[in-house]
């Protein structure tokens, strides 16, 4: 599912940064007005820091089954709370010292649906009925704004202190964050006419900077710069794209798209390309990073052309593949950190749906193949209609994809480089592993003691029965992958599906089959008539 980076360089060099405080000037809120945070309001953000985007409210899945015939269907939920934030979240903003400052505007309160909720999910077009009702604004009145702003900020607030407004500040009010005297909270609002709405700030300081001092420099500086903008609300100009290859007519309009979209609206170094079925977000800048970003555009259609010729699609239904770049590799850490994957360099994140690449520092050619591989688990998710894939299956094809090649419009496939070295110093110990990666829980695969050989496995068998056993004449195994889709769509059952796949199958014999191959076959299966997926 990941791709795992070389943990000891970077964690060496992170003790010795450690060993010497950075110097990093205090946290400013004096750099040029800002009118396109939706608050309808011109604000000073923080100064030299870079927008951040939100990420995507999670997605949970369910399985129901009916009561009467025992069949079932899949049901999408969500976290209330996220949705809601993202419903008052404006904007937000980290320097190079790591101190951030987020904005929102209490609009509506979190509703509380008093319909059935699974583990306290709920359906997202109930939810947003909800929220949408004019009856869920904030309650009137200083207690009522407070508590949303607790909520926004998910801390618990102290008693609210007034401060002294001038200019076009109308209102403004320091929240105490109890337990916390690194965050600052603020409530604010313009004077009339402007609008009512009440708006927050969170500040966290990341820095060795006293609070008093950054509390003094928001208060001057950021509060006291708040004024209506000029000529009213600015329409919201959308976020930047760069030239399409094929024609704004050619590209389907999809609600994840325009979702994807929306989360950049105001990013200035935030852009995206398109093609039918995928839409690419990045930061990426240089010269170099838009070439690559060129080749992901033009070669991820052909990619998903292959994918749909090794797992044909279970159902008709579609959604746009979101693919989201970073140009940084900490702005990639802190995108991912929540689930504790930074040691990654790219993953398919089903419940956001969407797949994360970090782009900085690295060859083309690695983030090229990091795509495929990725890419082949986001195809696989929406091919096979969610169900949840047998590992071996997954991360098998994932790998059998990453040494892809594309020219013309083919997809040809050698063999991994990287999986064949330790192939060929652990034959013996993979052909033996056989048995036990086909019933290997996922997380098995991914503990770190046995990843390696688990991949490899993995990778050698599909490639095995993909092109191994057809090079070799060897029809005994032309049924598993198959067996193991149709019993799949069937079955929605991993485990049941990789039994259907194997059954009938000798074991023993498979696994000398195997063996023999990598010994003394692979020469054939890397012929042109084995080695090429055409369109």
């Amino acid at each position: 599912m990941f791709s795992p980076m070389n943990s000891n360089v970077p964690r060496l060099l992170y003790l010795l940064a450690a060993a010497a405080p950075a110097v990093f000037a205090a946290p400013s809120f004096r750099g040029p007005e800002n009118d396109r945070t939706g608050l309808d309001l011109g604000i000073r953000t923080l100064f030299g820091a870079e927008a951040e985007p939100l990420p995507p409210a999670r997605i949970h899945t369910y399985t129901v089954t009916s009561g009467r015939d025992g069949s079932t269907s899949k049901i999408e939920l969500h976290d209330p709370r996220e949705l809601w934030y993202a419903s008052q979240w404006k904007g937000q903003w980290r320097d190079k010292a790591g101190n951030r400052l987020i904005v929102g505007r209490a609009t509506r309160s979190l509703p509380v649906l008093k319909s059935p909720v699974q583990a306290g999910h709920v359906d997202r077009a109930e939810f947003e009925a909800a929220l949408a009702d004019p009856a869920n604004a904030p309650e009137p009145g200083q207690a009522g704004v407070v508590e949303w702003a607790a909520k926004f900020a998910g801390v618990k607030l102290g008693e609210p202190q007034k401060i002294q407004s001038a200019g076009h500040l109308g209102e403004a009010l320091f929240l105490p964050v109890e337990n916390n005297p690194r965050m600052l909270a603020y409530l604010f609002r313009a004077k009339p006419p402007a609008h009512a709405d009440w708006c927050a700030a969170v500040i966290t300081i990341a820095d060795g900077t006293p609070a008093a001092k950054v509390r003094a420099d928001f208060e001057r500086d950021f509060l006291g710069g708040v004024r209506p903008q000029r000529g009213g609300a600015r329409p919201d100009a959308g976020p930047k794209s760069i030239t399409p290859q094929n024609r704004a007519a050619d590209i389907p309009g999809h609600p994840s798209r325009e979702a994807a979209k929306k989360s950049i609206t105001g990013m200035k170094n935030w852009w995206f390309a398109e093609t039918p079925g995928y839409i690419i977000l990045s930061d990426l800048q240089s010269a170099e990073g838009r070439q690559i970003l060129r080749a992901v555009q033009s070669e991820l259609p052909v990619l998903f052309q292959a994918f749909s010729r090794v797992v044909p699609p279970f159902t008709d239904n579609t959604d746009v593949s979101v693919v989201r770049m970073f140009s940084n590799e900490a702005d990639y850490k802190r995108y991912v950190s929540s689930d504790n994957v930074e040691w990654s360099v790219g993953l398919w994140h089903p419940s956001r749906r969407e797949l994360l690449i970090m782009g900085d520092s690295r060859k083309r050619d690695d983030i090229l193949s990091v795509i495929r591989h990725e890419g082949f688990h986001q195809y696989l998710f929406y091919a096979s209609d969610r169900i949840p894939n047998a590992v071996w299956f997954n991360e098998g094809h994932a790998c059998y994809f990453d040494p892809a090649v594309i020219r013309s419009g083919n997809v040809t496939i050698p063999e991994n480089a990287g999986r064949v070295y330790f192939l060929d110093r652990n034959l013996n110990t993979i052909t033996a592993n056989i048995p036990t990666l086909l019933k290997t829980s996922h997380a098995d695969f991914y503990n770190a003691m046995g990843r390696d050989l688990n991949y490899t496995t993995a990778w050698a068998l599909v490639y095995f029965l993909r092109k191994g056993a057809p090079s070799q004449k060897i029809t005994l195994y032309d049924g598993v992958l198959p067996a193991y889709l149709k019993s799949l769509a069937e079955t929605k059952d991993s485990e049941a599906a990789t039994a259907a796949a194997f059954e009938g199958i000798d074991m023993p014999k498979f696994q000398r089959d195997f063996a023999e191959f990598w010994k003394n076959g692979r020469a054939r299966a890397t012929a042109k008539n084995y080695n090429s997926l055409k369109r």
